[in-house]
């Protein structure tokens, strides 16, 4: 097996081990605004109750479910609960996967065998929808401010720096957070993935950068609003390419909606007019995967 995936699987059943017995909760809020939470769900071996969400959501999830059965407390009113396709990034890889849910009831959740249960969950309080246009200024004024950091842009100067990965053959400072800051707001990280705030202003020009991490997207309505004129420079002529399906097609007024994507080439994006562009972007800087089912030997089995 992998050693990078051995040491991603110990640390998620380390981390599940720890968020699942600090509140003695499946649930651990990772970050929280008026806009959106950000959760870590946690079912352990055994049977589990897992609160209502009263929210839409987008599901997210880097590691292969174990065996579940999953009962609505109130049968009647899961009948009513949707759920989106699952989108997988643009290759061969299954992992990361979103899908979209609305709001659910109440569940027992069974886990059988060893290992738990581990997802991430964007909740919307609000959904932007087609009222982005319109609304962005009163929801993101802070958002849409001065920049808190802006670094020099990089341009096309490293091009023949060291390549971080096959995957991913660029130098690491093109890393997005590192090298556009201006619009990348990290709002929640830790050694295995960070949430990331993209928020581009209406005549900005993207500073170069890119995203060595397979990651997934969440829109409510600020990735392509209406009226908007954006523009993409891209150094490998390929990033769209990167993305997996949209859980509802992107010109579509469906709200969220997610996709996966394979790591990102640089690129820069120009906001020639309309609305400001607006979404949620989770990087994840490892992928267990379907090596999550059968752990190394010495890893921790709760």
């Amino acid at each position: 097996m992998n050693t990078r995936i051995v040491l991603a699987t110990m640390a998620l059943l380390a981390a599940c081990s720890h968020s699942a017995s600090a509140a003695n909760s499946p649930e651990k809020i990772l970050f929280e605004d008026a806009h959106i939470r950000f959760v870590e769900v946690t079912n352990r071996p055994g049977v589990n109750r897992d609160p209502a969400v009263p929210y839409p959501s987008v599901v997210l999830s880097d590691a292969a479910d174990p065996k579940l059965q999953v009962t609505p407390v109130d049968e009647n009113a899961a009948k009513t609960e949707t759920h989106s396709i699952t989108s997988r990034p643009g290759n061969k890889n299954p992992f990361p996967l979103c899908r979209v849910q609305s709001a659910v009831g109440a569940r027992t959740v069974t886990v059988e065998g060893p290992l738990p249960q581990h997802y991430y969950r964007i909740d919307y309080k609000r959904i932007d929808g087609t009222g982005y246009p319109a609304n962005w200024r009163i929801w993101y004024r802070d958002v849409f401010g001065p920049p808190k950091k802006v670094v020099p842009d990089l341009g096309t100067s490293l091009l023949a720096g060291k390549p971080y990965s096959q995957e991913w053959p660029y130098d690491i400072r093109y890393n997005a957070a590192d090298a556009a800051p201006e619009v990348h707001n990290i709002r929640y990280h830790d050694d295995r993935l960070e949430l990331i705030e993209v928020a581009i202003r209406t005549g900005e020009v993207e500073h170069m950068h890119g995203h060595p991490y397979y990651s997934v997207f969440a829109d409510d309505g600020g990735f392509w609003p209406a009226g908007a004129d954006y523009a993409n420079e891209d150094l490998s002529k390929s990033s769209f390419a990167a993305f997996g399906d949209f859980t509802s097609p992107r010109d579509e007024p469906t709200f969220p909606k997610c996709w996966s994507s394979t790591p990102q080439a640089p690129h820069r994006v120009t906001i020639k007019g309309g609305p400001p562009q607006h979404f949620y972007r989770v990087h994840f800087k490892q992928i267990v995967g379907e090596a999550y089912k059968t752990p190394s030997p010495g890893a921790s089995r709760l």
